[in-house]
C-alpha cells in the first residue's frame, strides 16, 4: 500500500517538473523574440534606427538663469511639469531624447564648463519615465554652452536613418563664447537634413537672446516659438513634437503669411521677422 502511494506521489511531481519545464521553456522563447504570451504589453515595438521613425532630441536648459521666477514660480519647475504632461501624451511610437546642458555646478575652469551638456537619455521608443524621472533630477547652476551642445545633438542623431530634429528650450543667450546661429548656417550650408525648433522660455524682453534663437530656428527651416508661461511653453513643446502649428510662432517673412492649410489657420497676422535684424543674406 505505502509503495503505491509513493508510486502515485511521484508521478504527481513528475507531471508538476514538466508543466513547469513547458512553462519555463515557453517563456524563454518568447524573451527570444520580444514577446511574452502570458503578459499583455501595449509597448510599441520596431527599430529605433529605421527610416520611417521619427526622432527629437530635446536639448534642455539648465543653466542658473533657469532659477528666475514667472509668476512666483521657477523657470525649472514650470519646464519639468510641462515636459512631464507633453511627453506623457507624446506618440508612443517616436523617438525621443534628452540632453541637458549647465546642470553641473561651474567649477571656474572655462573648458569644463562650457562642455558641460551631457546625453541623458538616447533617443528611443517606450523611454517617457525614464525621460521624465531624469528631468526631475536636473538642477538649475551652470553656463549657457548652446553652440557645444548643439553640435552634440547633431552628433547623437547621426546613426538614425527617418525624419529627426532638436527642440531647443532656452531662456537666454549663450554664454561660453560660441556662435549658435553661425552653426546653424553651417549645418544649412552642409545640407545636413536636421531641423531645429526653439523654444525661447521667458526671453520676451530680452531682444538680443530672441535675436539669437530666432536665427538657430530659422536657418535650420525650423520653428521658433515665444512662451512666456506654462500654457505658452505646453503649446510651444507639443507643437514642436507633434508637428502641427497652433500657438504663437515667427517666421522668417516680409509678408504676412496667407492661410492655407490647417497648420497655419487662424494665424493671418503672425509675428514679421525682418531678416536685415538677425544679419542674415536671403539665399538667391
Amino acid at each position: 500500500m505505502k509503495k503505491k502511494q509513493n508510486i502515485q506521489f511521484l508521478k504527481k511531481n513528475i507531471k508538476l517538473f514538466l508543466l513547469c519545464l513547458i512553462f519555463t521553456i515557453a517563456c524563454i522563447a518568447a524573451n527570444s523574440q520580444n514577446t511574452n504570451p502570458f503578459i499583455n504589453s501595449n509597448k510599441p515595438k520596431g527599430n529605433p534606427y529605421a527610416s520611417d521613425k521619427r526622432t527629437i532630441l530635446i536639448v534642455f536648459d539648465a543653466s542658473g538663469s533657469m532659477e528666475d521666477k514667472i509668476q512666483g514660480e521657477t523657470k525649472i519647475h514650470i519646464a519639468k511639469r510641462v515636459l512631464e504632461d507633453v511627453l506623457e501624451k507624446a506618440d508612443s511610437d517616436l523617438n525621443l531624447g534628452l540632453r541637458v546642458y549647465g546642470a553641473s555646478n561651474p567649477t571656474g575652469n572655462p573648458y569644463y564648463d562650457c562642455s558641460d551638456s551631457k546625453l541623458v537619455i538616447i533617443p528611443a521608443i517606450n523611454n517617457r519615465r525614464s525621460i521624465i524621472s531624469e528631468i526631475y533630477k536636473i538642477l538649475p547652476r551652470g553656463f549657457t554652452p548652446i553652440t557645444y551642445s548643439l553640435s552634440q545633438a547633431v552628433e547623437d542623431l547621426q546613426s538614425y536613418k527617418g525624419e529627426k530634429s532638436i527642440l531647443l528650450i532656452s531662456d537666454g543667450l549663450e554664454t561660453c563664447g560660441g556662435e549658435p546661429c553661425l552653426l546653424a548656417k553651417n549645418l544649412s550650408a552642409s545640407n545636413i537634413d536636421l531641423k531645429i525648433d526653439v523654444v525661447g522660455f521667458g526671453v520676451k524682453d530680452d531682444w538680443e537672446a530672441k535675436q539669437q534663437l530666432m536665427c538657430i530656428a530659422l536657418n535650420t527651416k525650423g520653428r521658433y516659438f515665444s512662451a512666456e508661461n506654462d500654457d505658452e511653453l505646453t503649446r510651444s513643446i507639443s507643437e514642436s513634437i507633434n508637428k502641427s502649428v497652433t500657438g504663437r510662432i515667427i517666421t522668417m517673412v516680409s509678408t504676412p503669411i496667407e492661410v492655407q492649410t490647417k497648420e497655419t489657420e487662424g494665424y493671418e497676422n503672425l509675428p514679421v521677422l525682418q531678416p536685415e535684424k538677425l544679419i542674415l543674406k536671403r539665399k538667391k
